[in-house]
């Protein structure tokens, strides 16, 4: 079973060996995001929709309208994922491309009136497990996760 007699995550600055898989950092960050996602995963398949195509339209609806190079960047998937998935969700009316004003070379990706519903349908079964996320593990201790998760990413971002 995931997670059972895993221990402490063991990297240290001394280390001269690799820590078994179990323990260490990727393994840990990998079953916490399959943790998480996995009680997501039934509502988009309901939905008949993938996780990449969620995290596309997520951020389209957070941010407006978006150029597929952003999208990629805020939804971390790779720019050839993301034109595929534009592809699909454009041939299912959800999200429409029309040339930037100020820029032809670019075209901007919104959602249609149509895409800005499915959102909003399948976010609050998503904010029902969200908040019970909040409820198990505590709601300041989920934003310390966080902003601990994003303070590494940032530290480590660039290591070769």
């Amino acid at each position: 079973m995931a997670g059972q007699g895993r221990g402490r995550v063991s990297i240290t600055a001394g280390t001269r060996k690799m820590p078994p898989f179990e323990q260490s950092l990727g393994a840990t960050l990998i079953e916490a995001k399959e943790t998480v996602i996995a009680p997501l995963r039934p509502i988009l398949r309901e939905y008949r929709v993938t996780e990449p195509q969620w995290r596309v339209m997520r951020v389209i609806n957070d941010r407006g309208a978006t150029d597929a190079t952003g999208l990629a960047e805020v939804a971390l998937l790779h720019p050839p994922s993301v034109t595929r998935i534009l592809k699909e969700l454009e041939e299912r009316k959800l999200v429409s491309r029309e040339p930037d004003a100020n820029d032809r070379r670019r075209t901007m990706v919104a959602l249609t009136a149509e895409g800005r519903e499915f959102v909003k349908l399948i976010s609050r079964t998503m904010m029902r497990i969200l908040r019970e996320y909040s409820e198990r593990f505590g709601s300041e201790r989920l934003e310390r996760l966080a902003d601990e998760l994003r303070a590494l990413s940032a530290a480590v971002r660039g290591v070769e």
